[in-house]
């Protein structure tokens, strides 16, 4: 519940951003062409902005495999602490390509492995792993991020647009351990062997997407976006959030620092032969970029 009241919260702003600041719109629309754009933020001009930073989240990891219990959904979070805080590079290119459109691609990386001593035993692909002899739990993901979008209105102090965008995620889990061979579910008269099971998939999400920036002063900027999807596509089903709020302040012409809460949340189905079955993940936290725009 309360990941759905950010997601509204945020979805509110980035609409009382553009109520606030309609009637600044329809006085730019009669002099669009006229302001001088030395008096706009650089953020809002600038043809190219190259944005490097550190995103300090937390995790909410469910994964599910085929023959894992019929689809029994593990809670990596809860069973290896994977929601504990992780600080992972981040880095975003805005190429505004023309006065109305821009173009940004986007990346970040998680990477987990952690041992854990879980009492319970777990099936993943038909092998059981017996629970307090250790097990680790892996989980890698890289995202990608391509946008192309369209300027809605834009001022002297202000930018509203939106797009259409793909995300790509390359995800792999995995689990090693010692586990029960060609056993009964009781693990009597099985051998027992060290195994590691991994699976992975490459899911290209598209979405539909917008931006709300406004500028008060030329050195102070608070931001808004959205990314949302939720569809079928060949042989993935689900949903997509990704929401960010920040503000950043220009210290010099063509560099600025920005603080930023981002909150990303997939949930999809898979139907493919390595892997058939399911996940869940959640991250969110603070991101600390650095930019550098001309």
């Amino acid at each position: 519940m309360k990941f759905q009241k950010k997601k509204l919260t945020l979805l509110l702003v980035l609409l009382t951003f553009s109520i606030i600041h309609s009637q600044e719109n329809n006085e730019d629309k009669k002099n669009k062409d006229d302001f001088d754009i030395d008096l706009q933020h650089p953020l809002l001009s600038n043809r190219f902005t190259l944005y490097a930073g550190v995103y300090n989240s937390t995790k909410g990891i469910r994964v599910g495999v085929n023959g894992a219990s019929d689809n029994k959904v593990i809670d990596f979070s809860e069973k290896a602490n994977f929601n504990e805080n992780e600080t992972t590079f981040f880095l975003n290119f805005n190429w505004r390509f023309s006065r109305m459109w821009t173009l940004s691609a986007e990346y970040f990386a998680v990477k987990n492995g952690i041992n854990k001593d879980i009492d319970e035993n777990i099936e993943w692909e038909d092998v059981t792993y017996n629970g307090g002899a250790g097990i680790a739990l892996g989980l890698n993901l890289n995202m990608y991020r391509i946008f192309i979008g369209r300027t809605i209105s834009k001022g002297l102090k202000h930018e509203l647009g939106a797009g259409l965008g793909a995300h790509l995620l390359d995800i792999e889990t995995s689990i090693e351990g010692y586990a029960f061979i060609n056993n009964d579910d009781t693990g009597e008269g099985a051998d027992v062997n060290f195994e590691r099971k991994a699976v992975d998939v490459v899911a290209p999400l598209p979405n539909i997407g917008a931006w709300y920036l406004y500028a008060p002063t030329q050195k102070w900027m608070i931001t808004a976006r959205v990314d949302w999807f939720a569809l079928s596509i060949n042989e993935y089903s689900g949903s997509l959030w990704d929401l960010g709020i920040g503000a950043n302040y220009q210290f010099h012409k063509n560099i600025g620092v920005g603080l930023n809460y981002r909150y990303f949340d997939f949930t999809a189905n898979v139907d493919k032969n390595n892997w058939d079955g399911k996940f869940s993940l959640i991250f969110q936290g603070p991101l600390l970029t650095l930019n550098a725009n001309f």
